[in-house]
């Protein structure tokens, strides 16, 4: 009986030690739909905050170019995208520490119309984003 206490312990112990917290699920309108990106707190917390009335974001339009630029150069199916749009957005339920992001449309330099979502935090780190499919609407 005792070795059942202590499995079960044990699976316990084990199922909190290699658990990881569910990323935050952002969902976007843009671009004539949705944007999905999943994004860990952990990055939101280090990310800096920033108040729109009180000067420049953290991360300039000049060092986001910069950091796109260093994210294509190891994607190879990004090397020839353009930055196509940017906007700035709040990040929904951080409203309250102003945490802020950029998301941003890359152009298929083709003109394929294949274009891909990049959302980056204020500290720089940039997350992959998904146009959200038709049928899911």
């Amino acid at each position: 009986m005792a070795y059942k206490i202590f499995i079960g312990m044990l699976m316990f112990s084990l199922q909190a030690a290699f658990a990881e917290p569910f990323p935050l699920t952002i969902i976007e309108p843009f671009d004539e739909g949705k944007i999905v990106m999943y994004v860990a707190e952990s990055d939101i917390e280090q990310s800096p905050a920033w108040l729109p009335g009180e000067g420049a974001p953290p991360l300039s339009i000049e060092n986001l170019i910069k950091a796109i630029e260093k994210y294509r150069a190891g994607m190879p199916r990004l090397a020839e995208d353009t930055v196509h749009e940017i906007a700035l957005k709040p990040i929904w339920h951080h409203e309250k520490q102003h945490r802020w992001y950029y998301l941003v449309q890359m152009k298929s330099a083709e003109g394929h119309g294949h274009r891909h979502y990049l959302a980056v935090l204020m500290s720089g780190k940039i997350i992959s984003a998904i146009k959200e499919p038709e049928a899911y609407k």
